[in-house]
């Protein structure tokens, strides 16, 4: 049999398929078409948008929510036979083997594709309807007597976002929005819970104490209802500071979570008090030696 050079590659084969190699033809007649690259995703709880409906991955298994997602935003000639799929970032990248044939000339085969879908985000209803129903509480994270530097914020921040993961089965609630202060951070929940979980969780990374209060904002079916803030109260002391304490000037020698060392520069004696007692005294920071 006379063999022929393909137009596309050059590879000398026995046939053409519409003038060009099965190689060729596989190559640009994939079995996998995406027509539409982005996904609807909800930033609170990861639903993602298809077909008129809101579908989470932990009520149909993340596998049966790709196929699905394949079946509204890409055309699959053949039968999907394994999908392995990771979410960095705003993007799903998808590794998906197809079996199947772009030609009836072509033996079934199975081919893989990498396919990346890029997240839009916004509310899904019922986490929009909880935001707009449940009780908001405030989470306020401060530094004192200096405010938190860019490296403290960029741990706390840090620190949320781990501790969101840990609790992404669970609905404790959600946080609806987080602003910087001038010498802090303020993080709105939308449940107590959540606010206060996350207080203890900073609280236990960083010298400080927790400060609660509960503001009256109505009543509804006859309970009263309360905003809640929890303040995380961050203890910026360095060693070398000269502080007044009681009346006494006192220089830090060190600080750790639980305790700091003051040097008494009136009695020359050194003593250990706790960070509660620390700031709940609320010394005044003259210098630094």
């Amino acid at each position: 049999m006379a063999r022929v050079y393909c137009p596309h590659c050059g590879r000398l084969v026995d046939r053409l398929i519409e003038g060009m190699c099965e190689d060729c033809y596989i190559e640009k007649h994939p079995l996998i078409t995406v027509e539409d690259e982005t996904l609807l995703k909800c930033k609170y709880c990861g639903a993602v948008y298809l077909r008129g409906k809101w579908l989470r991955a932990r009520k149909t298994g993340m596998g049966e929510l790709v196929k699905r997602i394949l079946a509204e935003k890409a055309t699959v000639r053949g039968v999907v036979e394994n999908i392995d799929m990771q979410e960095i970032g705003s993007k799903l990248h998808l590794h998906v083997t197809v079996k199947g044939s772009p030609h009836p000339l072509i033996a079934e085969r199975a081919l893989a594709y990498q396919i990346e879908f890029s997240y839009d985000y916004d509310v899904c209803i019922d986490c929009r309807e909880m935001l707009s129903k449940r009780e908001l509480a405030l989470l306020q994270v401060r530094g004192t007597p200096r405010g938190l530097d860019d490296a403290m914020k960029k741990k706390i921040f840090q620190i949320v976002e781990q501790e969101l993961y840990k609790l992404k089965d669970k609905r404790i609630g959600y946080i609806s929005d987080i602003k910087n202060t001038e010498n802090g951070v303020d993080i709105y929940t939308t449940s107590a819970d959540l606010a206060r979980h996350l207080a203890y969780v900073i609280h236990k990374h960083f010298p400080s104490q927790i400060v609660k209060t509960a503001k009256n904002v109505g009543v509804k079916d006859g309970r009263k209802l309360y905003h809640m803030t929890y303040a995380v109260i961050i203890a910026t002391y360095k060693a070398g500071d000269i502080i007044v304490l009681k009346g006494e000037r006192k220089s830090t020698i060190s600080i750790n979570n639980k305790f700091i060392i003051l040097y008494s520069i009136e009695t020359k004696k050194y003593e250990q008090i706790t960070i509660r007692e620390l700031l709940s005294s609320k010394p005044l920071l003259i210098g630094n030696s």
